[in-house]
């Protein structure tokens, strides 16, 4: 005679895991001594940093500042790669409890101040450039292109980046790896969430734009009389002028590092996606998901409100491994589906 009860099926369940190296001590080491690690990533000028926690009676590993190393989290037989640097501040308590900061290529390049001038170079080259003042690696869009730029110490070599990156609407951002990335956003979700399902947490806020219309004014006339005329002075800048959006309120940019018609509209075009972006953001909490980073597009399905699906870029990532609770990201997003 069959039976109409069966045995329950294997529940699928995966197991958080991480992987933390600094220094000399082991990954063994480590992961007996914390309790916690919290990862933070962004786009310049936001600078990445590792929280490693140490619980009290334990011993935090031998480390020292400068100390270079890794965390990689997931879980168990699928780690992820999330972050390389070196450890930036360590705070010792005599009862064993400690907290270690890392940070990445972005803090160095922010510690870096430089003077220096360009000619005819994109703006993916000068970042280059800037990077290799701080042994960086770099994968580089071009982006615009400048006759002649500028570079001073009024401001770190991670914001001349991120200012690059705004005119050229690029992401300005660092890799698990430690290489510095300046592209474009991808467009392609690099993993879609549904709800119940593995959305724990989702809200969005849609706001009016800062701006409608916006106008970029640059100098010179190196779109229209060569490239060696960027120093010239125009008696109309119609020639160094663009126009992106529409509606109000109207913003007028200067900007004399812009020396062309096409890099004045690509600034512009920039200036107005931002914009919208902005005007639509929101925070999505879900289970570690460590291959979403900044710059990534992740999409949101099934959710109630049909404007809380669609794809969205990401802004920031911040990823939290605790022994207590898991192994949880937190994605802040932008853009209005």
């Amino acid at each position: 005679m069959s039976s109409l009860l069966s045995a329950p099926s294997t529940p699928s369940v995966r197991k958080p895991a991480l992987e933390v190296r600094f220094g000399s001590a082991a990954a063994n080491d480590w992961g007996r001594a914390l309790s916690l690690v919290t990862v933070e990533l962004g786009a310049a000028p936001a600078v990445d940093a590792v929280e490693v926690a140490i619980a009290p009676g334990q011993h935090a590993p031998a480390v020292a500042l400068g100390d270079t190393g890794s965390v990689s989290l997931g879980f168990a037989g699928a780690l992820v790669p999330v972050f390389s640097g070196a450890v930036a501040s360590v705070v010792r308590s005599v009862n064993g409890a400690a907290r270690i900061v890392a940070t990445n290529a972005g803090g160095a390049l922010a510690r870096l101040r430089v003077n220096k001038s360009y000619e005819q170079l994109s703006a993916g080259r000068i970042v280059s450039e800037l990077a290799s003042g701080a042994g960086l690696t770099v994968t580089a869009a071009d982006g615009v292109s400048f006759p002649y730029y500028v570079v001073d110490d009024s401001r770190s070599a991670w914001a001349q980046v991120a200012a690059l990156a705004r005119v050229c609407g690029f992401f300005a951002t660092v890799d698990a790896r430690g290489s510095l990335l300046f592209e474009p956003a991808q467009t392609t979700p690099v993993k879609t969430f549904t709800y119940g399902v593995d959305v724990l947490a989702l809200r969005a806020a849609e706001s009016a734009p800062s701006f409608g219309k916006v106008t970029v004014v640059g100098e010179g006339a190196a779109g229209s009389q060569g490239s060696d005329a960027w120093s010239w002075l125009l008696k109309d800048a119609a020639a160094v002028t663009a126009t992106a959006g529409s509606g109000q309120p109207e913003r007028l940019a200067q900007d004399s590092s812009l020396r062309s018609k096409s890099a004045a509209q690509t600034a512009a075009d920039a200036a107005s996606a931002r914009a919208k972006s902005l005007a639509g953001t929101g925070r999505l909490v879900v289970p570690g998901t460590p291959e979403v980073v900044p710059g990534s597009s992740v999409e949101i399905k099934g959710a109630p409100d049909a404007k809380l699906n669609g794809v969205r870029t990401v802004h920031v990532v911040r990823h939290r491994f605790a022994k207590s609770a898991g192994f949880v990201t937190t994605i802040d997003f932008g853009g209005t589906p």
